[in-house]
């Protein structure tokens, strides 16, 4: 069961923080998911001037090892993304107003989402029309911007789909000689709160189906202890 964090170090109550930018340059360096989340989060804490940052608070909001995090922001350090200082943004990763950026929204590391769902909806948001909040890019296109192979990337949009995050309606067109032919997904946004409420529903839920079975056990127990 995925166990819910605290956002740590992200502003979340007061509205004019409730999402932080990444650079749209982000996509040059073809990341892998995990080191995408790390900069992501990373980028987080930097937009809300965190600067107390350690690889046991990233792994604990970004639902993963130590080890594992030590690992990958190495990487970043390796490709000059971020600093061995603390885990500080590289200057290309600073927010200045020559760069292009597109935002997510700080309740996504309340989550758990696996590092692929994270990348893809990402590129869903860098896309999207900001006044419909849709978009409509093919799985292929997926694939190739994300670096995820077509399944994984089909996988990651069924998780969003699943998680309440996006919803997904199917599209079709005709060509000039009459023939229908299926069309992209047209993928709308949907507001990140009604996700992160039903996934705390879905804990809360989860926890007490948890303890009623082990109540259950322990009666099962006491009943084979008491038989003669």
């Amino acid at each position: 069961m995925r166990k819910y964090t605290p956002l740590i170090g992200c502003l979340r109550h007061n509205p004019r923080h409730s999402r932080f930018p990444i650079p749209n340059t982000i996509w040059a360096y073809t990341l892998k998911p995990i080191e995408f989340v790390l900069l992501s989060y990373l980028c987080c804490q930097h937009s809300h001037g965190s600067t107390n940052v350690s690889p046991e608070m990233v792994a604990k909001v970004t639902h993963m090892t130590a080890v594992t995090v030590k690992k990958y922001l190495a990487c970043l350090v390796g490709r000059k993304l971020i600093t061995d200082e603390a885990w500080s943004l590289a200057p290309a990763f600073q927010r200045t107003g020559d760069r292009k950026f597109f935002t997510l929204p700080n309740e996504i590391f309340l989550l758990s989402l696996p590092p692929s769902a994270f990348m893809v909806y990402a590129y869903l948001l860098l896309i999207e029309d900001r006044r419909t909040h849709t978009c409509h890019p093919s799985y292929n296109t997926i694939a190739t911007v994300t670096g995820l192979v077509k399944n994984t990337a089909m996988k990651s949009i069924h998780t969003l789909l699943e998680m309440g995050l996006i919803a997904v309606e199917p599209s079709s067109y005709f060509d000039k000689h009459g023939m229908k032919w299926t069309g992209n997904n047209l993928y709308t946004i949907l507001p990140t709160q009604r996700a992160v409420d039903t996934f705390h529903q879905q804990q809360l839920y989860q926890l007490e189906l948890d303890a009623e079975r082990r109540r259950v056990r322990k009666r099962q127990e006491r009943f084979a202890r008491d038989r003669p």
